[in-house]
């Protein structure tokens, strides 16, 4: 099964990624959701892509090093065309669950037999799959609902994250010793 995720639908649908808490960059939102997701995926096995409007990085798509799809919109295109693209194209669109709460993409993909779950359904599956993974059997509080706190500050960083940060600090104090 494939799942597509309106990346952006989903961030602002979900404040406990901090968007309604913090004045941030949209950049940070996106990671937020992106670690989130990486840690989801590593308990299902399912092709995942998230689309955004707009240009990223300066890529039109990329490939996360747990093996989500990052696709930004192509320009003239929005995240919502992207989508309905991605569906209409597919071999088997039956096979696609589409997170959104646009209803003009549910309209859409529903007429090409694709499920569509909502951000915030979608949200609470993978906070269970994640606190059950990450907890191994013991329960923790902090993931209960109503909790005010991101639940991206529980999780910690994803394993591509930390081997980021392991050569970013190992770099730098490689660098203190060479001085």
């Amino acid at each position: 099964m494939d799942i597509i995720v309106d990346g952006y639908n989903v961030i602002f649908k979900i404040s406990e990624l901090g968007y309604r808490t913090e004045k941030c960059d949209i950049e940070i939102l996106r990671n937020r959701l992106l670690t989130l997701l990486e840690q989801y995926k590593e308990k299902r096995k399912h092709k995942l892509i998230v689309v955004f409007d707009g240009q990223g990085a300066g890529n039109s798509s990329e490939t996360r090093a747990a093996g989500i799809d990052v696709v930004f919109s192509r320009q003239g295109l929005d995240a919502d065309e992207e989508i309905k693209r991605m569906v209409c194209g597919s071999e088997n669109p039956r096979h696609i669950t589409v997170i959104t709460s646009d209803r003009d993409i549910e309209q859409y993909v529903k007429k090409y037999g694709s499920k569509v779950v909502n951000p915030l359904a979608f949200y609470s599956d993978i906070k269970k799959k994640v606190a059950h993974m990450q907890t191994s059997g013991q329960e923790i509080s902090h993931t209960q609902e109503g909790d005010d706190e991101p639940t991206s500050k529980y999780l910690g960083p994803s394993k591509s994250e930390a081997q980021y940060w392991f050569n970013v600090f190992s770099n730098k104090i490689g660098k203190q010793f060479d001085d």
